[in-house]
């Protein structure tokens, strides 16, 4: 009975790979720098994690790295060679309120500089918090690496359990053309994709999270570029019918952004060079991040307590 229970117990150590800072439910703990904890989950199970720390491969193949971002394994023992993984960011690692409302919010990284901001004008009413939790990177990144790493998305890194939000704000499309089309997996991705992956993120997030109530952010605009912003637009109009179909109502923050200061090409907006070329930090109040935190999101937001 005892060798029972201790080979039990052995096969429960095996399921989830741990460190100290980093459970992965499925797979394995790997580097992730961009993480703040600097540590992810690799889907494979006894992967190999890359020495850029940004990627892993099958247990069995050696990571060549060929920049910061793209690896490809080479099987040691001979066969095909495959496009390694990115390594996985996980949910937020704070805990959610007993008594607020709880409110997660999935993005790139325009969406990292605007949730602070969100969290301070909600402090009364919820908690809001951040997933992945990465705050100087392009977070959810693109519509790829949002299927791959939905999941982990989703649970704190500390113990790998499963957050259940009452409400879920997200967002994908300025890494999916707009920033450029050239494909590098964990950064950036194809508009010919994007479509039919957020249709799959959609159909994954409501199976995983049917007590949360479900808001959309279409993508804020590229102000420096009519051409790449026009890729927004494109993309904005291409998930709006993915949510009109999935009954999620939208909020606009492209729409918001250039109410106020004019059709791209803009060189300065809410009076600063730059500002929205993605991003827009250090505004100041009711502008930038601010204006839509308080002028946008959080009033759709309280519309759906």
């Amino acid at each position: 009975r005892n060798s029972n229970m201790a080979n039990l117990l052995l096969l429960l150590s095996l399921a989830v790979a741990t460190s100290a800072e980093q459970v992965c439910n499925v797979g394995t703990v790997c580097n992730a720098s961009y993480a703040v904890s600097g540590l992810g989950c690799c889907p494979y199970e006894q992967a190999v994690c890359c020495p850029n720390k940004q990627t892993c491969c099958p247990q069995g193949s050696t990571c060549v790295d060929s920049g910061p971002y793209q690896t490809t394994c080479v099987p040691t023992k001979g066969g095909a060679n495959t496009t390694g993984l990115s390594v996985c960011k996980s949910g937020p690692s704070a805990n959610f309120s007993t008594t607020l409302k709880n409110i997660l919010i999935i993005g790139d990284s325009v969406s990292i500089g605007y949730t602070p901001l969100v969290a301070q004008h909600m402090a009364d009413v919820a908690t809001v918090l951040h997933s992945p939790e990465d705050t100087r990177d392009g977070g959810a990144e693109e519509t790829a690496y949002g299927m791959q790493c939905l999941d982990y998305f989703l649970r704190q890194p500390q113990n790998g359990e499963m957050v259940k939000p009452d409400i879920i704000m997200f967002n994908w499309g300025l890494h999916d053309g707009p920033l450029g089309n050239t494909t590098i997996p964990g950064q950036n991705g194809s508009p010919s994709v994007y479509a039919e992956q957020l249709e799959n993120i959609t159909v994954s997030l409501k199976a995983k999270q049917p007590q949360a109530k479900f808001l959309f952010a279409l993508t804020s605009p590229y102000m420096c570029s009519a051409q790449n912003d026009g890729c927004v637009e494109n993309l904005n109009n291409q998930a709006k019918a993915i949510m009109d179909a999935h009954n999620i109502p939208t909020i606009n923050l492209h729409d918001a952004i250039v109410g106020k200061c004019g059709p791209p090409p803009q060189p300065t907006c809410f009076g600063m060079h730059n500002c929205f070329c993605p991003h827009c930090p250090g505004a100041g109040p009711d502008k930038g991040y601010d204006f839509l935190a308080q002028n946008v999101i959080v009033p759709a937001l309280k519309s759906l307590f």
